[in-house]
């Protein structure tokens, strides 16, 4: 009897010890959840755990290599699991947001969150209408940028997350600064990405900290489909125009990569990006005269910084008017949404919306496959 006794009271501190243990192990295996697959993004992961979501952003600056930052995304309903100290744990859905590009705008436009909006750098140039009102009614303020980042303003407005980007590994000091003032930062690397569509893709990763992994998920497939129909429309053309792309700054000229999104839209629109040979996925230097040199070759001009007309591009440089893309006016460029202050809703909606600027390029280089002549986000430039 006193051995059957013995082997019950075992039996019973195995099944409590294993009861209470399993309270403390957040999940045993990773979930794969459709909403959280990504596809075409390369820069970021998402994972779910069952009591909390793990994101994971991988070199999300230029020349960056083996690094990584990890979020944990927890709701607010629930309690933080123990395995989590020492992470950086954010509550979901967030309610009050910092977006330190305007790039950003379009994300939380997309997922209809600009009302989460709270401060913005750059407010002066920015596009969307209704982030424009929350300016004016001082809803939203300007935090500044770079440099002349206010500290003090941002911590006063006690955000629960605050999107931030980075150029270059400086980036990381900011974002210490900010988290030792107990303030949650994410790196947002979309702009890094190869193909527009996975640059779109990282409206997931926006998504996922609202708590709105379905909506996004719903919304990137109803582009990615769109998108993916348009590059049908142009499989077969039998020529595709070669194109030039950007305009000099104090005789340099910065080129999109060979494996930028910029090159994969023109390649996309079948036309052939001037140099697509290039293997970079960033933005390189040329000299002018590489550029004149090529140049001659190009059927289209695109993509030519600020200008509105010819006679502002000559301004820029004379030698322009030699290009052949001048003499034919083949110029047109993405201002063509612009807001007073100088913002570019090509950068904002664009991010969000690449199947509406690949349509914008096909009318430009395949007018023939699309005769409505209405863009989007492109115009003629005129004399």
């Amino acid at each position: 009897m006193l051995r059957i006794i013995t082997i019950l009271i075992f039996c019973v501190l195995i099944v409590f010890y294993s009861c209470n243990s399993g309270k403390n192990r957040p999940s045993e295996k990773p979930k794969v959840s459709e909403n959280l697959r990504i596809y075409h993004a390369k820069g970021f992961t998402i994972t779910n755990y069952g009591n909390y979501r793990k994101i994971t952003v991988v070199n999300p600056w230029q020349q960056s290599g083996g690094v990584s930052f990890d979020y944990y995304l927890v709701d607010r309903s629930a309690e933080i699991p123990a395995d989590l100290t020492g992470k950086q744990v954010i509550r979901t859905p967030v309610r009050e947001v910092i977006c330190l590009s305007t790039s950003h705008v379009g994300f939380l436009s997309a997922l209809q969150e600009i009302p989460s909006l709270k401060a913005l750098s750059g407010t002066s140039y920015v596009s969307d209408i209704e982030v424009q009102k929350g300016v004016i009614s001082k809803k939203i303020v300007d935090v500044g940028y770079d440099q002349g980042i206010n500290y003090e303003l941002i911590l006063s407005l006690k955000p629960d997350l605050i999107i931030a980007y980075g150029v270059s590994g400086d980036v990381t000091g900011f974002i210490n600064k900010l988290r030792d003032l107990g303030l949650n930062v994410i790196l947002n690397g979309e702009y890094l990405e190869e193909t527009p569509l996975a640059k779109a893709e990282w409206i997931k990763f926006v998504g996922a900290f609202y708590n709105k992994q379905e909506q996004a998920a719903d919304y990137f497939s109803k582009i990615e489909k769109n998108y993916n129909s348009i590059v049908q429309s142009v499989k077969s053309v039998q020529y595709r125009p070669k194109v030039l792309t950007g305009l000099p700054y104090k005789d340099a000229w910065w080129i999109a990569g060979g494996h930028s999104n910029l090159a994969a839209l023109i390649n996309d629109a079948g036309g052939e990006f001037l140099w697509k040979d290039n293997t970079s996925r960033e933005a390189f230097v040329v000299s002018l005269e590489q550029v004149v040199v090529r140049s001659g070759k190009a059927d289209f001009w695109i993509n030519c910084g600020s200008v509105n007309t010819i006679s502002e591009l000559l301004q820029t440089d004379s030698r322009f008017s030699a290009f052949n893309q001048v003499q034919k006016k083949t110029i047109f460029n993405n201002n063509l949404k612009m807001s007073p202050g100088g913002g570019n809703d090509y950068w904002e909606q664009g991010v969000v919306r690449p199947d509406l600027i690949l349509s914008d390029l096909v009318k430009i280089l395949h007018p023939e496959t699309d005769s409505t002549k209405v863009f989007n986000f492109y115009k003629r430039v005129q004399q």
